[in-house]
């Protein structure tokens, strides 16, 4: 970064010590054609290459190409059904250890909607900095200086323009000075002004010692010419690894003529896009696959792009020790449990007090509904003639606080998974520690809707005036929406939200079905049964009718 002090080329050993050079050989991706089916369809065949630290490397090609799964792959996302060798400064990877030296910015610009910008730098950096107040604050303020957010400090993420929120993505990933940064396709979405200040500024955090690799669809001259190292996959091989400005010659050697005035990265797309004949094979065995280097430029690694210049072998020459010294008693994460629940939970209840929307919709809903219960069934808790229709009410008021509870959970989790998925990919937490401080934050509105509706509920229908009954029947109808919770939780992680719409609602049926209200347990089946047994709302009526009836 800018911030790191500047150095001539005797302390070159220091400043590239974080230096990581990415190798792989022979890598290959298959995935099955169909879930029925053993076929599998090749992505990736036998790709090799080297990305350095001072370059900025573009891994690009048509869509459907590879593009994306190669950076999944070299990123750790991607860890099955891979063949081939990716090592690390010449050493095999370890995945473990390399997680901690890289952040992978996906394209999708996951950001928490309702924190501030300074608000999101100061969660990464509590999460990821083992520092003092005083030195997070010093580097947020750097690092917000550099990205150009000064000014957006107190803007809400999600009122934050196409271009900031790509700049604010990248600087929660710098917050801890990775010496690796993967990004996907960092320009979508962006104008062109916009597009060239992502480039420009990858470029300087490439010019600084970093390895910077990123996919690009197909960029403009302009932004061509700003890139440094061009990988280029077609049909899952590589066609083209060198400069960009060795392009246009690397084409011209195989006959390959790109017309004057014209954007060579387009005219190579137009190849491999067949537009001109199969010339694809013939590519691929002129550039060996990515083994060949032939057409890279004697590249230089800038440790100050003011001062010394130090070639990337000089640099490698320098690199003594392998990055497991620095990093090798480095732990996971940096901060501990109770550091990490800490953080979330305050993270989570800014978010629920601004998403007052959704927070004031279900307790409303909660109040309304209890309205209209207590008075459909005003004052029979106590009258002998009305004990079905009691009975009927104490069974529909567990029904509606767990569908209530399943539904806003189901629909609500699959908005977070995104972030969720990044995150934890970047080492900020546990998923165990984001999943109890979602619950705890949580805790509170659903306590407040659940009281509501019982209280009104339970007064206006005459129940029988004690607090131990009240308080059992509350707990009970607490119990059931936080397990109500869980199974949306792992219904709105499974499926997608159109999906979890049609069957969440079909997957729970069943615990109603066999809620002990519609059919008996000695009426039942021997061998249906135990489905009655593993019923959580059977469980929660029983205490219920407890709690009102024992």
């Amino acid at each position: 970064m800018s911030t790191r002090k500047k150095c001539d080329l005797q302390d070159a050993a220091t400043c590239v010590d974080r230096s990581l050079y990415l190798f792989f050989e022979n890598i290959s991706y298959s995935v099955r054609r169909g879930i029925l089916t053993k076929e599998k369809k090749k992505l990736l065949s036998e790709l090799n290459g080297d990305f350095r630290p001072g370059e900025l490397t573009a891994i690009m090609g048509l869509s459907g190409a590879g593009k994306s799964t190669l950076m999944n792959i070299l990123a750790g996302f991607t860890t099955i059904s891979i063949t081939g060798k990716i090592k690390v400064n010449e050493r095999e990877r370890n995945m473990s250890e390399f997680r901690k030296l890289s952040a992978y910015i996906m394209q999708d610009d996951n950001l928490q909607p309702f924190l501030t910008v300074q608000e999101a730098m100061y969660v990464a950096a509590d999460l990821k900095l083992k520092l003092n107040h005083c030195q997070k604050v010093q580097r947020i303020n750097e690092i917000l200086t550099v990205m150009n957010l000064n000014i957006s400090r107190s803007t809400r993420t999600n009122e934050l323009s196409g271009g900031e929120r790509k700049r604010l993505a990248v600087a929660l990933e710098l917050i801890n000075n990775p010496p690796v940064i993967f990004l996907d396709e960092p320009t979508s979405g962006l104008d062109s002004v916009s597009s060239k200040q992502c480039i420009a500024l990858l470029k300087q955090l490439a010019q600084e010692g970093r390895t910077v690799i990123c996919t690009i669809h197909q960029p403009s001259a302009t932004l061509l010419n700003m890139i440094d190292h061009l990988y280029v996959i077609a049909d899952g091989n590589c066609v083209y690894t060198g400069s960009t400005q060795n392009l246009v010659p690397y084409l011209n050697n195989l006959g390959l003529n790109c017309p004057m005035h014209y954007n060579p990265i387009d005219f190579l797309m137009e190849i491999c896009n067949g537009d001109y004949g199969s010339h694809i094979s013939q590519l691929v065995e002129s550039i060996e696959n990515g083994k060949s280097n032939i057409w890279r430029s004697a590249k230089t690694l800038h440790l100050n792009k003011h001062e010394e210049i130090v070639t990337s072998q000089q640099v490698y020459s320098m690199r003594l020790h392998s990055f497991e010294t620095e990093f090798k008693q480095t732990p996971h994460y940096a901060a501990n449990f109770w550091k990490q629940l800490c953080v979330l939970i305050k993270r989570n209840a800014i978010k629920l007090l601004r998403d007052r929307i959704l927070t004031l919709t279900r307790i409303a809903i909660h109040f309304m509904i209890a309205l209209i219960v207590g008075t459909l069934y005003f004052k029979i808790g106590q009258d002998a003639a009305y004990v079905l229709d009691n009975f009927n009410m104490l069974f529909f008021s567990i029904m509606f606080l767990m569908f209530t509870a399943f539904s806003a959970t189901m629909i609500t989790i699959p908005l977070e998974l995104p972030i969720v998925m990044r995150e934890h990919f970047n080492r900020w937490y546990k998923l165990r520690t984001y999943y109890l401080a979602n619950k705890l934050a949580d805790f509170p509105v659903q306590l407040t809707a659940t009281f509501i509706y019982t209280f009104i509920v339970y007064f206006m229908s005459d129940q029988l005036p004690e607090s131990e009954r009240l308080g059992l029947y509350m707990l009970m109808c607490l119990l059931i929406c936080l397990v109500a919770q869980t199974i949306g939780l792992i219904i709105g992680i499974a499926l997608k939200v159109q999906n979890s719409v049609i069957f969440g609602p079909l997957a729970i049926m069943p615990f109603v079905l066999f809620s002990g209200f519609f059919v008996h347990l000695k009426d039942t089946h021997p061998y249906l049964q135990w489905l009655l047994h593993i019923s959580f709302p059977k469980y929660g009526f029983e205490g219920v009718m407890i709690a009102i009836y024992g």
